[in-house]
């Protein structure tokens, strides 16, 4: 059964980027803060109703959350799709907090967060909805098996260590 989850990469920026670090986790906040203001309109909560069932989504702790998770490998981390952070990152990816490279998720500032694209991106989720009453965030993120996508982190990895020991090596 657990060959068969679903996970998406995600590359955040230069290691100890500080400066990104607070813009994220400030646009993320305010994307929360808008995220509440629409669940006051109780036609938008009505629609978006799916999404709440079994947490309601806080985008500064799930911004937070993810900063943390790059301290394991530095710059990157996996995401299991069919978990709150695997939501998250759907309905974040649609305020623009990601852009999706070939085989990742390049974390991002975006551009402009404002109630529209909020309410947008929650909206989009809530579609996902299946016959069933479940959410499918793999129905907006491209999604590789869980083991694939570790295999690239690790690729990865182990690609920037060479170039790091190479650098390295250079200099002496």
């Amino acid at each position: 059964m657990a060959s068969h989850k679903l996970a998406v990469l995600v590359e955040g920026p230069e290691w100890g980027d500080a400066k990104f670090y607070g813009e994220w986790v400030l646009a993320a906040a305010k994307a929360e803060s808008l995220w509440k203001e629409g669940l006051g309109d109780q036609d938008f909560e009505k629609k978006v109703e799916r999404v709440c069932v079994c947490y309601i989504p806080d985008f500064g702790i799930a911004a937070t959350m993810m900063l943390m998770r790059l301290k394991s490998h530095w710059t990157r981390f996996v995401i299991d799709v069919d978990s709150e952070e695997g939501e998250d990152l759907a309905m974040m990816f649609g305020m623009g907090f990601f852009a999706q490279r070939y085989r990742s998720y390049q974390m991002t500032l975006p551009s402009c967060v404002t109630a529209e694209k909020v309410g947008e991106a929650v909206l989009e989720y809530a579609k996902t909805e299946d016959e069933d009453f479940v959410l499918h965030p793999e129905r907006i993120l491209a999604a590789v098996p869980f083991a694939d996508a570790t295999a690239l982190l690790h690729r990865l990895g182990a690609m920037d260590e060479f170039k790091f020991n190479s650098r390295c090596l250079g200099r002496a």
